[in-house]
């Protein structure tokens, strides 16, 4: 096991048959891995691959390139390069452009591929910076770069580079371990269930965890224009109403960063401005508070006497990143083509599924936080409960398809009822979990309850991953008598 504070030789650790390191090691030594058999990555693959870049942040690599006398010109070009693509998103009316995808990029290919940032690193100040740049010329040479206008507000720019690479260095011989990320690699990419764990793998029997659905208090707008002193307090009345009302004692509490920090400061007594240190342990109503934030979905045992798990409000990302997100799996070159599913105002298509798959995956990451994690030798998870606020219904029942045999319950904030799906594959789903049965279920049944058919969405039906992970296939009807659609149980209790 290699990692920096390991006080060993990194040469000769590398040389060893199996070497057990952080993602940060691949972005900091390219190169020095080429020639392994295999790569065994847990979960966030595309932590490796992804740069995301302001216009400041080139001139930042081209001024310590010509302070250090470390190739002057190609940085050069590199900065012309960025400023061009700057002019023309400017003047244009799209949101999302693609970089020109130019393989013969001598300049870019030196910056990526030659320079040595451990040779120079005396007189480097932040080095995370130059690692960026040089995964961007990176993807510039696969096409994998694109442009935005930022998300401040419809009136400023703030231009966003994304480039989006695999950073593992050899996709053909990876093999991912995900506990809550397989509905993101089903999307998008070359990645697919092994079907040996999908025939000697079941999930965690989850009939010990509560999924409580909440409703909220009627707050317009993103979270981030919640800064009047009204909205304060009302998100301040709904966190102690919550706090007060829910029995457990242990509580595990996450949030967007934007509305605790401009929220909830002087509720949970945290500092009035600055940095703050996450998590936090408070006492409320008698209750042990653990405070994070969405962003933090890094795995940790320290939570796991916690009895709830309270996540508020949906982890909401610029469109950009779901689109990066998907071209750094999918390997596919982002072209404007590519980018008219964006340019539209709205994200559709595999951007629109990836970016549905993300929110269901933060959620899972923070409910895994809790007691959850705790799972005893026949496969059951301890007891524990996960109370949920989210503005989609239907994402709620996603996320609820994850947690086979999980017990579903709401809880109404004053008169405002939890909301309920209006998607038809999510309607579906919902019926499944509602009526869950050890047998087939005929698509007819479902037909009669719904009020629509079925037919016309066979094809989502039949590549569902929810369905799947409620232990259902859904089999097409096809002529005959006996040959009726249906949704065939694949995993008993």
């Amino acid at each position: 096991m290699y990692h920096s504070d390991a006080l060993v030789g990194k040469d000769e650790e590398l040389r060893k048959q199996v070497v057990v390191l952080t993602h940060q090691f691949v972005e900091h030594n390219q190169g020095r891995l080429d020639d392994r058999d295999i790569f065994v990555i847990d979960e966030a693959i595309y932590a490796t691959g992804e740069a995301t870049l302001k216009l400041h942040h080139f001139g930042e690599a081209l001024s310590w390139a010509t302070r250090n006398g470390v190739l002057v010109e190609e940085f050069i070009k590199l900065h012309e390069l960025v400023n061009d693509l700057n002019k023309e998103l400017h003047e244009s009316e799209k949101k999302y452009i693609a970089a020109p995808h130019q393989k013969d990029l001598g300049w870019a290919n030196t910056i990526a591929h030659e320079l040595q940032l451990s040779n120079h690193s005396q007189t480097i100040d932040d080095s995370q910076v130059l690692v960026a740049v040089q995964r961007f010329c990176e993807a510039l040479l696969s096409g994998l770069v694109f442009l935005s206008k930022g998300s401040i507000d419809s009136q400023r720019y703030d231009p966003v580079y994304s480039a989006a690479v695999l950073g593992i260095p050899r996709i053909d011989k990876t093999v991912i371990l995900s506990a809550t990320g397989g509905m993101v690699y089903d999307i998008a990419g070359p990645f697919k269930q092994d079907m040996g764990s999908r025939e000697h793998w079941s999930p965690p029997n989850y009939q010990n965890l509560k999924l409580v659905q909440l409703s909220g208090p009627e707050l317009a707008g993103h979270y981030r224009t919640w800064t009047s002193t009204a909205k304060k307090d009302t998100v301040q009345t709904y966190v102690d109403w919550l706090l007060s009302s829910i029995p457990e004692s242990n509580i595990y509490f996450t949030m967007p960063k934007q509305v605790l920090e401009g929220c909830l400061r002087n509720y949970f007594n945290l500092a009035s401005r600055g940095e703050i240190q996450y998590p936090i342990t408070i006492k409320k109503h008698g209750k042990q508070i653990n405070i994070s934030h969405h962003a933090r979905s890094v795995g940790s045992n320290n939570f796991k006497d916690c009895d709830a798990v309270i996540y508020l409000w949906d982890n909401y990302l610029p469109q950009a990143v779901a689109i990066q997100r998907f071209h750094t799996l999918a390997d596919e070159e982002i072209t404007d083509e590519a980018l008219e599913q964006a340019n539209g105002g709205h994200l559709v298509g595999n951007y629109k599924r990836i970016r549905e798959a993300q929110y269901i995956d933060n959620m899972m990451q923070q409910i895994g936080r809790g007691r959850i994690r705790n799972i005893d030798e026949a496969a059951l998870t301890d007891k524990m409960t996960a109370y949920v606020l989210t503005d989609n219904a239907d994402r709620f029942v996603r996320l609820a398809a994850q947690y086979t045999d999980c017990t579903r319950e709401s809880l109404p904030y004053k008169n405002n009822e939890v909301v309920t799906p209006v998607g038809r594959i999510a309607r579906i789903l919902d019926y499944l979990q509602r009526h869950k049965s050890e047998k087939d279920i005929p698509a007819s049944e479902l037909e009669e309850a719904l009020g629509f058919q079925l037919r016309r969405y066979n094809s989502q039906l039949s590549n569902d991953w929810d369905i799947m992970m409620l232990g259902y296939e859904y089999v097409a009807g096809c002529r005959g008598r006996g040959n009726s659609a249906t949704f065939r149980r694949i995993r008993k209790n």
